[in-house]
């Protein structure tokens, strides 16, 4: 009598190997989407007291008009547009949450200026605290526009015709709104004296009123628009 052997059919175990296929894809799969999450679901750096921020940044006017800048793409947009009162700069490394004196000048290298003379611009205490201030809670990567207050300084300058003519300014030239180079000194006061402008910080100010032998010129900012880079310290 033969003896007939069961063929055990292929099919028997496939199930079994389509669902071991499909769980280790899905596994992959699962793995490889944690790892795209992942990056989504770090803790950013935030920036606090006492720590030391990389920024890059604009300085507006108080009618938005940008006036200092580190970024290439603005400058060179901003020259294409006329706008030859623009500096290029570079990044800055500023403590976070940090107070000087509001009359305090932080003199910064100019990496480009249309304007000659100059070899530094200068920002006063009022802006460098405000900024500084504003970095406490920033997370690295985050813009963030920050407004300057100058309390009851006014920052405002009475020219007359003399002293204009002293910055080689041609008065009857000149229109309110028109921005004019100015050289800061430590007082502070405006210099109209040209050969102090190799030490002197530049500082833009604006016609803000206009008679026949004088001129108000203001010379604060609006604001500046801050980029958190990174955090240091």
């Amino acid at each position: 009598m033969k003896q007939t052997q069961q063929k055990t059919s292929k099919n028997d175990t496939a199930p079994w190997m389509k669902w071991a296929y499909v769980g280790v894809a899905l596994l992959v799969a699962v793995a490889m989407v944690g790892t795209y999450l992942a990056p989504m679901f770090e803790k950013k750096q935030t920036a606090q007291i006492g720590n030391t921020a990389v920024i890059d940044y604009t300085i507006l006017s108080e009618d938005g008009r940008p006036l200092i800048t580190t970024d290439q793409n603005l400058a060179a947009s901003e020259y294409e547009k006329g706008n030859n009162y623009i500096i290029l700069t570079q990044g800055l490394e500023m403590p976070v949450g940090g107070q000087v004196s509001g009359e305090n000048i932080a003199q910064i290298p100019i990496v480009y200026s249309a304007i000659t003379g100059f070899s530094e611009f200068g920002l006063l205490g009022f802006e460098t605290n405000a900024i500084s201030v504003g970095l406490v809670g920033m997370q690295a990567g985050e813009t963030r526009t920050i407004s300057f207050s100058y309390g009851a300084n006014d920052l405002e300058i009475n020219m007359s015709e003399e002293y204009v003519d002293g910055l080689d300014l041609n008065s009857t030239e000149i229109a309110e709104g028109d921005l004019i180079a100015l050289g800061l000194t430590t007082s502070p006061d405006i210099s109209p004296d040209n050969e102090t402008n190799e030490t002197s910080p530049l500082r833009f100010g604006e016609v803000i009123d206009k008679t026949d032998d004088s001129l108000v010129v203001k010379y604060r900012y609006g604001s500046a628009r801050v980029t958190l880079n990174g955090i240091t310290g």
